[in-house]
């Protein structure tokens, strides 16, 4: 029965599978963009070196998550590289320098390909075996979540296999009303990307609104999440105070990506300011179509899942124009579970096949050190 739940061995099974499939056609669009495209940076196609998936994919924000775990973020203040390590958050590259200890031979490319893929897998393993209501829900999130534009970033050395899995551990955590390993894995979020300061209203206002306790218990259990929320990322400040002599750092080093003062939607005042930005209007795009569906599924949606959503297409636009949007939007599991569940079968296929165009378009960017990509 296609409404069944799906069985243990099952739904993990599954989850390896859709993975694996999915990862093989973005190995091959990949290796034939490098070894067929130009390289924007290069003027060079890779050839024979498009068969190394390091050659292949070691690029963007990975070469920053490295410097991050074999340097950590002590700079000089006359050392802009370094001062701008900053502007990454710690969590993942940490983990991934813990690897590189006990691996001290490997190379940083394998060892957080392999964190980042197995981080996913117990993700969408998770979210099949605890989110989805039907075995035929969870494969309809599975599909939605490996078609989606950014799902290549999964199974590179970036964070999003991570923050995935603590979104994922937050909805759990929080539907079972474990608030306080919902708070903690909020506060984890929040070290491994910026969007993770939204998610602690997934458990705040299910915790606010549970009749099963007191009011005054309720109060207090929302002002000590709040405080574990806090301390990672009080702990990240207070270091970057002490390396890089500001605390804040994580907000002002953005002057250095041509972001100085972010502010809530000065990526739509960037279709003014920057007219002509091609990549601006193409992530702009994507994000008005991801606010829409999130309006369509607003009353479906447990209401502090709805403001994670909100808050984090929020964040996304404090950039200076638009970019890197479709990453952003494929780890909102709220907004892929009520996709999943949505009867309409032609918005879903409309929505999917919007994402495979577009990711294979940024899979070529990517790969080829092209500035569409972000």
């Amino acid at each position: 029965m296609t409404g069944a739940k799906m069985t243990f061995p099952r739904k993990w099974t599954t989850a390896a599978l859709w993975l694996a499939a999915s990862r093989a056609v973005i190995l091959v669009i990949g290796l034939v963009g490098a070894a067929l495209f130009v390289n924007q940076r290069t003027l060079e196609i890779a050839g024979p070196a498009a068969l190394n998936p390091e050659t292949v994919w070691q690029k963007w924000d990975a070469v920053w998550y490295e410097r991050v775990a074999r340097e950590g973020y002590v700079a000089a203040p006359d050392d802009p590289v370094g001062q701008a390590k900053a502007g990454f958050f710690p969590l993942y590259p940490w983990l991934v320098g813990l690897g590189l200890k006990v691996m001290p031979s490997a190379s940083f490319f394998w060892v957080g390909s392999i964190l980042s893929n197995l981080l996913t897998f117990i993700a969408l393993a998770w979210l099949v075996s605890s989110l989805a209501p039907s075995g035929e829900h969870a494969r309809r999130a599975l599909l939605v979540t490996v078609t989606a534009a950014g799902s290549f970033y999964l199974s590179i050395p970036y964070t999003e296999g991570l923050f995935l899995l603590l979104v994922v551990a937050t909805m759990v955590f929080t539907r079972q009303r474990r608030y306080w390993l919902a708070a903690v894995a909020c506060g984890l979020s929040g070290v491994t990307r910026i969007h993770g300061l939204a998610l602690i209203a997934v458990p705040a206002i299910a915790c606010l609104t549970d009749t099963n306790m007191p009011r005054a218990v309720r109060v207090r259990h929302v002002i000590l999440m709040g405080a574990i929320f806090a301390v990672p990322l009080g702990v990240h400040m207070a270091h970057l105070a002490d390396v890089q002599g500001e605390a804040g750092a994580f907000v002002t080093r953005q002057a250095l990506w041509d972001n100085a003062f972010p502010y809530p939607f000065k990526a739509i005042a960037g279709f003014v300011v920057f007219p002509r930005r091609v990549s601006g209007w193409v992530h702009g795009a994507f994000w008005f179509t991801y606010v829409a569906l999130l309006v369509r599924y607003w009353r479906k949606l447990p209401l502090g899942e709805a403001l994670f959503c909100a808050g984090a297409l929020v964040i996304s636009t404090q950039q200076e124009t638009f970019h890197g949007i479709y990453r952003y939007v494929m780890v909102l599991v709220p907004m892929t579970l009520a996709l999943a569940d949505d009867e309409r079968a032609d918005l879903r296929a409309v929505i999917i096949g919007l994402n495979l165009v577009f990711g294979t378009i940024m899979i070529l960017a990517f790969v080829t050190n092209n500035r569409l990509v972000v």
